[in-house]
């Protein structure tokens, strides 16, 4: 990685019906103790993740997906691990889980919660100088005090692991944190897979940012809770730069998916 050269995202790729031929960084999946709303969502990002662990009460969810005429594919979905402080994860769960061959492990620290518990589980298993990727499926529709500490923790996380990169999918929308300096978004009209509405917004604290590629394009544009928020725009290229002197969360809403199968992958400098 250089520091003087772009960071880039592209979304759709662990989103897309078949892998791409250039996402080659590896892909982790958290599940979290929140509604899984779509399936086939899941079930794209599933195929190609390499390692699935379920936060704690994550496993009911993934378990219950699965009920009625899901039923018969619950098999086909067993996560590598559950882990957490196991206060939520249910006995019938469990015992199913474990019963085909799931590791469950339990972290009692009070002082971090299930999400982060698991961010440590998987820094566990890799190299400390290889990039990795997580997606977090998770929601932001619940508790405003629960959505506000999931962005909180993936800054944290992105803050402690430069080489990690972390992708929110939630009810509605895909969001990522762009980094200090010139971000360029690629693949966001030709994948098919989102809408033209998306956001930058602030929450991280104030920025200065220049952007291409959206409707209502900004140079030099102070940005800041409070004040002025892009939070309303649209994409209308293919690609989107992003020159940012903080970092500024990207949201974009998705298209409905209605077939399974996809990972993401964002490199510096290619």
């Amino acid at each position: 990685m250089h520091a003087n050269e772009p960071s880039r995202f592209r979304p759709a790729h662990f989103l897309a019906e078949h892998a791409h031929p250039e996402a080659d960084v590896p892909l982790d999946l958290v599940i979290l103790n929140q509604p899984i709303h779509n399936f086939h969502v899941f079930a794209r990002v599933w195929k190609h993740a390499e390692y699935r662990i379920c936060a704690d009460g994550g496993a009911n969810r993934l378990y219950d997906m699965f009920e009625g005429p899901l039923e018969d594919r619950r098999q086909d979905y067993l996560p590598h691990s559950i882990h957490g402080d196991l206060d939520s994860l249910r006995d019938d769960v469990r015992a199913y889980y474990e019963s085909h061959g799931v590791d469950v492990s339990q972290d009692h620290d009070q002082e971090s919660t299930d999400f982060g518990k698991t961010m440590q589980k998987i820094a566990s298993r890799r190299s400390s100088t290889s990039e990795r990727e997580v997606v977090v499926l998770g929601t932001l529709g619940g508790r405003v005090d629960q959505g506000l500490g999931l962005l909180h923790e993936i800054f944290r996380e992105e803050l402690k692991d430069p080489l990690l990169r972390l992708w929110l999918i939630s009810e509605a929308s895909v969001s990522f944190i762009l980094e200090q300096g010139l971000n360029i978004v690629e693949g966001l009209k030709s994948s098919g897979l989102f809408t033209k509405n998306m956001g930058l917004v602030p929450i991280y604290g104030p920025a200065v940012i220049t952007t291409s590629g959206l409707e209502w394009d900004v140079k030099d544009w102070d940005t800041q809770m409070g004040t002025r928020v892009s939070s309303s725009n649209h994409v209308i290229s293919d690609e989107v730069q992003v020159n940012t002197t903080a970092p500024i969360l990207f949201t974009i809403e998705r298209n409905s998916i209605t077939s399974s199968s996809g990972p993401g992958n964002r490199r510096k400098g290619t």
